[in-house]
């Protein structure tokens, strides 16, 4: 089972300045990068909704995950290619 949808309001501005994933995960935000963590983010991911829904920082064709690593809430946007390789099995 994959990780779910997310009601978009989860995705505020106290979670996106908890952590990045450069900070938390050591994983930089290019997607050869990404796509190399899979496993580690696949991981750490809780949840995800459509970047142009999230009140803090909408993206068009984005996609917002939220991960939670050691009781710590954050998220970042990921691009929908890199989203649809990392999750194929997502919920939603």
């Amino acid at each position: 089972m994959g990780i779910a949808r997310m009601d978009p309001t989860n995705f505020d501005w106290l979670a996106w300045r908890n952590g990045s994933i450069v900070e938390v995960l050591n994983v930089h935000q290019r997607t050869p990068c990404i796509v190399a963590a899979s496993e580690l983010l696949r991981k750490h991911a809780i949840g995800w909704a459509p970047s142009e829904n999230v009140p803090c920082r909408p993206k068009n064709g984005y996609i917002s995950v939220m991960f939670c690593t050691d009781d710590r809430m954050w998220w970042t946007h990921l691009t929908k290619e890199e989203f649809d390789t990392v999750f194929p099995d997502r919920e939603g």
